[in-house]
């Protein structure tokens, strides 16, 4: 019960922080400002629904704060866009915690959050942080699920990795740009949405740039993705 109480005491501190006032403005996204690559490849579908609700489920014994993070890499998401086009009404996109791993059915994204990589769905495919995104002709019907977990293997195929809190994070914002449609960059590394990102070299977190918010709006226009 203590834990459940902590979690919301979290998720509460959070939320007050997301409602940020205008002298708040331009926090959530940067200029780009390395131009070796010009654009982000866009997956096949697009969101076309005002709201967009996820779930978050994570095992009993990973901590509540991962849960914490990955709420703010949806929240990142949502305020990047809109302080970029201007318009606080839309890029309705919202996350809350589920008890159960049934409760996500009703969620149009779902995040997991394991333990560990082993407990993926697609391993021993999968050894990190991945997407998974169906959908119908068109795009439509989309059913968007996140894995997510504090320990992952080591891009060496043998290290494991007790990821550092800026490289969760990373990962949790990172996944949630596959969720909204944006593809690999072409580069290895380097980028929000490069294809690997080696917590053995970096020591921070990439940030949403103009590049990819670019990108989204070039797909959904500045109206939000209904």
């Amino acid at each position: 019960m203590q834990g459940i109480l902590t979690l919301f005491a979290l998720a509460v501190a959070f939320l007050v922080v997301a409602n940020f006032s205008p002298c708040m403005a331009a926090t959530y996204y940067e200029k780009q400002m390395d131009f070796t690559e010009a654009s982000v490849p866009m997956a096949k579908y697009s969101w076309d629904q005002d709201d967009i609700q996820g779930c978050i489920y994570k095992e009993g014994s990973v901590e509540n704060s991962y849960y914490v993070w990955t709420k703010i890499a949806v929240q990142k998401w949502r305020q990047a866009l809109r302080e970029y086009t201007g318009n606080q009404e839309v890029w309705n996109f919202t996350a809350h915690y589920a008890r159960f791993e049934a409760e996500l059915e009703s969620c149009n994204v779902k995040f997991y959050i394991y333990d560990t990589y082993k407990d993926f769905p697609d391993y021993p495919t999968q050894t990190g942080a991945y997407a998974s995104v169906k959908y119908g002709e068109g795009g439509g019907d989309l059913d968007a699920r996140v894995y997510l977990a504090p320990l992952v293997l080591h891009g060496d195929g043998r290290t494991e990795i007790e990821l550092p809190t800026y490289a969760f994070r990373n990962s949790a914002v990172h996944e949630v740009g596959h969720v909204l449609g944006l593809g690999h960059m072409r580069l290895e590394k380097g980028y929000l949405m490069s294809p690997q990102f080696d917590f053995w070299e970096e020591d921070d977190q990439l940030p949403i740039t103009t590049l990819e918010l670019d990108a989204l709006v070039e797909v959904y226009g500045f109206g939000g993705f209904g």
